[in-house]
């Protein structure tokens, strides 16, 4: 995993040990090897090492439930046994996705009015992954609300939605960046060494404008991306700026996955092909924890009525230097 710009060194260092150990293992095997649990266990709030994780894994397009681990860590003070999962709200339906999901797993997820409640039987109420035939990292499911157990009462469980819905949406926007770094890197690759009228196609100029346009998205992405969890070791994150990185990282993946499909051509629309896969599984997350259009819309929204501008412009100096 290559960066065109200096990164935080230290997540960098924790990014590419995941990466390494994602070649190995899947699974919970994964999140055991790299200490996943320790990350957040005894109330640790340094998400760092977590974040760093699921950008390899997107990168790596592993499946795990360290995405769905991640919401929860700590929320719960030990009021259901094991380590459950959160099901996230799905598209502007009522129905959530639950990554990595395994046999057993205990998922909960938020009901304003009910607080966080555990549904009973995850497997009676999955409508399959969004895309069965290319990527079962996420499962979704419809939850019937005669099957819900109350877990966490609404009047405690409303202390805790912003600090669930920021971790989802940057544990979100993280795969996203690792998917999005992966197709930009697999698209060069193939131009690099697809043969056109006796040239590759990156010695075409055309091609090296739509490379370098979707490398510009992408570091527009890692920059606000890499503020946003630098901030969230200091203490918790603005939920309007989880809320900015998540509609970036939607929009700039789509937009990266066009010029990929573009530049590979035909062979990217088939199942023989890495990029089909990669492809789904990033419109998928994208509608985890509110689509990049909803959340894009929700910021103009905010921005014509309350005159609340989202903190974009003057986030360039927070970082400390690297």
């Amino acid at each position: 995993m290559a960066d065109a710009v200096a990164r935080p060194a230290e997540y960098v260092g924790f990014r590419d040990a995941a990466a390494a150990i994602l070649t190995r293992h899947e699974g919970a095997a994964a999140l055991d090897a790299f200490g996943f649990a320790d990350v957040y266990a005894d109330g640790a709030h340094d998400l760092r090492p977590a974040y760093a994780f699921l950008e390899a894994q997107g990168f790596r397009g592993a499946s795990t439930p360290a995405l769905g681990l991640l919401p929860l860590a700590g929320a719960l003070d030990g009021r259901l046994a094991g380590a459950p999962l959160f099901g996230a709200p799905f598209g502007s339906s009522s129905l959530v996705a639950v990554p990595g999901l395994t046999p057993g797993a205990t998922v909960v997820v938020d009901r304003p009015g009910s607080g966080l409640v555990a549904v009973a039987d995850p497997a009676a109420v999955t409508r399959g992954a969004p895309s069965p035939a290319a990527d079962d990292y996420l499962a979704v499911l419809d939850p019937d609300p005669a099957g819900l157990v109350p877990v966490v009462p609404d009047d405690e469980a409303e202390a805790l939605r912003e600090r669930i819905v920021v971790r989802a949406r940057l544990g979100a926007a993280a795969e996203l960046l690792g998917l999005t770094d992966r197709l930009l890197t697999d698209a060069a690759t193939y131009a690099g060494q697809r043969q056109q009228f006796g040239r590759t196609l990156a010695s075409y100029q055309a091609m090296q404008h739509l490379l370098a346009w979707a490398a510009t998205d992408r570091h527009q992405l890692t920059c606000l991306f890499d503020i946003a969890v630098e901030r969230s070791a200091a203490g918790p994150v603005d939920p309007e700026l989880a809320r900015a990185v998540k509609a970036m990282a939607g929009r700039v993946f789509h937009s990266v996955a066009q010029t990929a499909i573009q530049v590979t051509g035909a062979i990217s629309f088939t199942w023989e092909h890495s990029l089909n896969r990669l492809h789904q599984r990033g419109m998928a997350l994208d509608q985890v924890a509110g689509s990049s259009a909803d959340l894009v819309a929700a910021i103009g929204r905010q921005a014509r009525t309350e005159g609340v501008i989202p903190e974009l412009f003057t986030l360039a100096g927070s970082l400390p230097a690297t």
